[in-house]
């Protein structure tokens, strides 16, 4: 079992968007895949799955009331989700720091557990990130996004996990953009897919459905589809 947080340092990088649909894409490619919201006081897993409504969510299991086969849910392509709660009540209850703890509860059969991991330096995040074994940073073509990239990494390399590299997302090949190679020897890291800019996206947010069952032949899901093909080719840490 590889447990892979996808963090990015900051919000607005599309880290939700890439978290929910590259475990579609590994479940489509018949990997056993969880998908955790670790972002609980701001939770946006649940939209892009019409989960909103959910009765039980991790916060429930992070503050001892469920267990976490109780709040799993199955999407598309077999995919099973567990969202975060979306009131402010349930928020207040939890403990964030009990996550690793809680994945140690995954089905042993289980290949890939992907974590969507708040931005920022809160408790939630620092759990998050503490809770796997690899961290996978996704960051846009800008110097604000590669800075708060390097102190993610700094804060997995501290708590002793394995970065793997880093997924380039919103690429539109402007002259502006950094590009891969140079972010490659910024942050000596592998660029394992760069995400190109794609209307798909927007219009997939905006119905509230994963790009990879709205359109799983546009650009992007092309190339989320090509990293979730990476990643099952890599191996992860020894235990």
């Amino acid at each position: 079992m590889r447990i892979i947080a996808i963090a990015s340092g900051k919000g607005g990088v599309g880290r939700t968007t890439i978290t929910a649909n590259l475990g579609i894409a590994l479940s489509e490619l018949g990997k056993s895949t969880i998908i955790v919201d670790a972002s609980l006081t701001t939770p946006d897993l649940a939209l892009l799955f019409k989960l909103e409504r959910s009765v039980y969510t991790i916060n429930d299991v992070l503050s001892g009331e469920a267990s976490l086969s109780e709040v799993l849910h199955v999407g598309p392509k077999g995919v099973q989700i567990a969202t975060a709660a979306m009131t402010l009540e349930q928020i207040k209850k939890v403990s964030p720091e009990r996550m690793a703890e809680v994945l140690r509860g995954v089905p042993a059969n289980t290949d890939f557990v992907i974590i969507d991991v708040p931005g920022g330096l809160k408790r939630e995040t620092i759990a998050a990130i503490r809770a796997a074994q690899e961290v996978l940073l996704v960051a846009t073509p800008d110097m604000i996004s590669l800075s708060d990239c390097m102190k993610a990494r700094l804060i997995s390399e501290f708590l002793g996990l394995t970065t793997i590299g880093v997924v380039l997302n919103r690429v539109r090949k402007d002259e502006f953009e950094i590009g891969g190679n140079e972010i490659k020897t910024v942050l000596n890291l592998p660029v394992l897919a760069e995400i190109p800019e794609d209307e798909s996206v927007r219009e997939a947010l905006n119905k509230g459905e994963p790009l990879m069952v709205m359109d799983p032949r546009s650009r992007a899901a092309k190339a989320i589809m090509n990293l979730a093909k990476k990643l099952i080719k890599t191996k992860g840490p020894k235990a």
